[in-house]
């Protein structure tokens, strides 16, 4: 479970704070869709292994 956990993409609460700050806004963006791009990928491999 905790490995499980590991492997989930990072929230949108990133996102919505440099919205909020208006800092930032279009990196923050393009790494948290990365990151749920890249979960959807490793994830069923980490469940298989596991």
């Amino acid at each position: 479970m905790i490995v499980l956990f590991a492997a989930m993409p990072t929230g949108a609460n990133a996102y919505i704070f440099a919205a909020q700050c208006q800092r930032l806004v279009n990196p923050v963006s393009r790494a948290v869709a990365l990151g749920t791009l890249l979960a959807a990928v490793t994830l069923p491999v980490v469940v298989m292994v596991k």
